[in-house]
């Protein structure tokens, strides 16, 4: 993993609830009524990170950072109620999500598939990692901490459609699932991440990784970014990978 990443890799939040950086235990109550991935989606996910971990890790430097060096993976969130509850809850909810498609990604990687959905990746091991808020509506820009950076340097776009899908499952109904989009991101983006929706999108979910994974693919195989989009009610989500990077020559 690249060195300049070693300041997000290495943070550990230590509370009394704290085990061993090795166990994996659920820190979420929430019951699920979703299924489990098909053993086809699985492979489909699982065949893209593999091509992207092929590839090599890979960091961006945005701009609207300074050049801070970040994961290539940014979470943009918008609440555009006026209650702290709501806004906490979203918080919470994008951070099991996150720690969920790691613990995902890794039994996928690991065993080949995986038919259910995994405990959530324990607070210690990772999370979300807060770049930026704005005042108003409640509007948030993060990326990933702990052991999750590794995955969101080698397989973007792959854990980007597994938070998504684990999000899904955290508010546990079809009829609040099935609601994303994804689209292949182009151009770097100069200015923060956006939360307009992105042009040409093809749904997102459970039931529609044989639509979308074609080009996720040619994405990752161009060294284009993806975005994934999420608009309800109450709220607005993002997931956004840059483009890769190339040295300079």
């Amino acid at each position: 993993m690249p060195r300049e990443l070693d300041y997000l890799a290495d943070e550990r939040p230590i509370t009394w609830r704290d085990r061993p950086f090795r166990e994996i235990v659920s820190s979420s109550s929430h019951h699920f009524s979703l299924p489990g991935l098909t053993p086809t989606a699985s492979k489909r996910i699982g065949d893209l990170a593999q091509t992207e971990a092929e590839r090599g890790f890979s960091v961006v430097h945005p701009p609207w950072l300074g050049g801070q060096a970040i994961p290539r993976l940014i979470v943009t969130a918008k609440y555009d109620g006026l209650d702290a509850f709501g806004a906490s809850r979203l918080m919470a909810d994008l951070d099991i999500a996150a720690r969920r498609a790691g613990s995902l990604y890794r039994r996928i990687v690991r065993d080949g598939g995986a038919d259910g959905w995994p405990s959530p990746m324990r607070r210690s091991q990772g999370g979300l990692h807060l770049l930026d808020a704005r005042l108003g509506s409640f509007d948030v820009l993060m990326t990933f901490w702990g052991s999750l950076v590794m995955l969101a340097t080698s397989s973007p776009v792959a854990v980007a459609g597994l938070m998504a899908l684990a999000l899904d499952v955290g508010r546990g109904s079809f009829r609040l699932a099935n609601r994303w989009v994804g689209a292949a991101l182009l151009a770097s983006q100069d200015d923060r991440p956006s939360l307009d929706a992105p042009a040409h999108a093809t749904p997102w979910g459970i039931q529609h990784t044989k639509a979308l994974a074609p080009t996720m693919r040619e994405a990752i195989s161009n060294d284009q970014g993806f975005e994934f989009f999420l608009d309800e009610n109450e709220h607005t989500i993002k997931l956004t990978v840059p483009p890769k990077e190339h040295p300079a020559s």
